[in-house]
């Protein structure tokens, strides 16, 4: 039975660029599939021009952002 939720967790940095990248094609597979929704980014919270995307899940309507990582920033991932 395919997935229902997207099953997000908060990350507060990530390990390394691969770990980032690895995650990345996750929620980039969870839009082809329709469990989840790239979004337009309506307010950045921070004054840097980061690599910032929002992502809402369709089960939970809820959008969370992500940020790659930008040493020595380690990118987060977290509800909006």
């Amino acid at each position: 039975m395919p997935p229902t939720d997207c099953d997000w967790k908060v990350i507060e940095g990530f390990g390394s660029d691969e770990e980032y990248e690895r995650f990345r094609a996750r929620i980039v597979e969870q839009t082809k599939s329709g469990l989840a929704k790239e979004e337009r980014v309506k307010r950045r919270y921070s004054g840097i021009d980061w690599d910032e995307r929002w992502y809402r899940c369709a089960a939970t309507k809820q959008t969370w952002r992500l940020v790659a990582p930008d040493p020595p920033f380690n990118g987060i991932f977290e509800p909006v």
